[in-house]
């Protein structure tokens, strides 16, 4: 059994890394199973066993990407994180720049797009109850703070991308971490001024 489930890991894991290269040369239609397959190094058959199509191997790189992602934010508690949330933005640029190309298209590419709204619902989804838990929110609140930290995050990274702000490393993440950190201020800490954290 254990055996089993290390070569269905091996597989999956070797067809989500043949999507990632083809994705960069090929427009999203374009992929065929057939080139997915020679990439992977593995048969139709092997495929069909563990996809029913294109899109719903796509569906299981967002799905990948956003438990990666929460991973890295809940790796320790979440006000601790937001007390300095440079720190999240360290481990979030790192997870990016991991696979720079094929982030750089899915955050840019119309082509792509609807792979990192995916991405970005599934995280905002995962992170509202956690931010509702910490900070005694509502649902609501807690789902609005959670999407508007991880929209912000995301358009930051397409906007650096793209080349539309011309900000140095630092002053990039300067950026996120002072829009995050006042803009849900009001949500986490609303009997107390405005209060600095650390961009460490």
């Amino acid at each position: 059994m254990v055996k089993t489930d290390r070569r269905v890991q091996r597989t999956n894991q070797a067809l989500r890394e043949a999507f990632r290269q083809l994705a960069v040369t090929h427009n999203y239609r374009d992929i065929t199973v057939k080139q997915l397959t020679e990439v992977a190094n593995i048969n139709r058959k092997t495929f069909y066993l563990h996809f029913d199509s294109i899109d719903d191997l796509a569906e299981t790189f967002t799905h990948e990407s956003a438990t990666q992602i929460l991973k890295l934010i809940n790796e320790q508690d979440l006000r601790e994180n937001f007390q300095h949330p440079g720190q999240i933005f360290d481990r979030l640029a790192y997870f990016y720049h991991q696979q720079q190309s094929f982030y750089r298209l899915v955050l840019t590419s119309d082509e792509y797009s609807f792979l990192s709204r995916k991405v970005q619902n599934e995280v905002a989804e995962g992170l509202a109850d956690t931010i509702a838990s910490a900070y005694h929110l509502s649902a609501t609140d807690g789902f609005v703070c959670a999407n508007f930290l991880i929209h912000n995050v995301m358009t930051f990274f397409r906007l650096y991308f793209n080349g539309q702000i011309d900000l140095s490393p630092s002053e990039f993440k300067a950026r996120i971490v002072s829009l995050n950190s006042f803009g849900v201020h009001q949500f986490f800490y609303p009997n107390d001024p405005i209060r600095r954290t650390t961009k460490d």
